[in-house]
């Protein structure tokens, strides 16, 4: 799905003091002491080639340099493969550590792939590549805050916007940002789905409110679904988000 663009109050939201703050303050809430990743504990998880026994890489535009891809979700290593890799491949997905992540990139630094890209969005060209040759699992732990701790302040902003949206008749304008969303932010969230079923009801698109139930299904999230029956059947549309 291409960019839809975002609207400009929320790209100057996005650029603004008080959002790289948010920001900091999750990536260190996430690293506290009870709810930091161990080392030892899986946490991320790498594209494989079934045939060819190897990764896929990502190519740096800055330099031409070699990158491997790892994701923070299975989700979203699939949706990556799906989208971006030949489809007459087969491909498994493998869970690492911090710790075995490590291991992982100083082998394959040998063999010239020296960086790491960590959950690329397969439907955007801009992506950070980290040098791999000073990670430690510590580190790798903390580069792994910093990328949630975008995806969670990005997607509450995006909510956020997309519900006064709804809530004001703006619907194709929620419907379009919480489109976004999930293509760009965070698609396995059930809350992007839940408010945009909503919005479907309101825009009386029935492919629209299958698809977001279908997501609900596909990820097993009854209870998420159950909420959005309630609405529809109930025809009360109140754009919430939340469980």
């Amino acid at each position: 799905m291409p960019t839809r663009g975002i609207p400009f109050d929320l790209a100057e939201q996005e650029t603004s003091q008080e959002h790289s703050d948010r920001h900091d303050e999750i990536a260190r809430w996430l690293c506290e002491s009870s709810r930091r990743p161990e080392v030892e504990s899986p946490l991320f998880v790498e594209i494989l080639d079934v045939k060819q026994q190897s990764f896929p890489t990502i190519k740096d535009p800055e330099d031409g340099s070699l990158c491997l891809p790892v994701f923070s979700t299975p989700f979203r290593a699939a949706d990556y493969a799906r989208t971006l890799l030949d489809s007459s491949r087969s491909f498994s997905y493998l869970s690492s550590s911090p710790r075995e992540l490590v291991r992982m990139l100083q082998d394959l630094s040998e063999v010239g792939v020296r960086k790491f890209v960590l959950d690329r969005c397969p439907r955007c060209n801009v992506f950070c590549a980290i040098h791999s040759a000073s990670i430690t699992a510590d580190k790798a732990i903390e580069c792994w805050s910093i990328i949630k701790a975008t995806e969670l302040i990005r997607l509450d902003l995006y909510l956020t916007h997309a519900q006064t949206y709804a809530r004001t008749g703006k619907l194709f304008a929620s419907r379009d940002l919480l489109l976004e969303a999930a293509a760009h932010v965070s698609f396995d969230d059930p809350r992007v789905h839940v408010l945009l079923g909503q919005v479907a009801v309101a825009l009386y698109d029935r492919e629209l409110l299958r698809e977001a139930k279908a997501f609900l299904q596909f990820f097993k999230l009854n209870s998420w679904e159950r909420k959005l029956d309630e609405v529809v059947q109930s025809g009360s549309l109140n754009f919430e988000f939340e469980d």
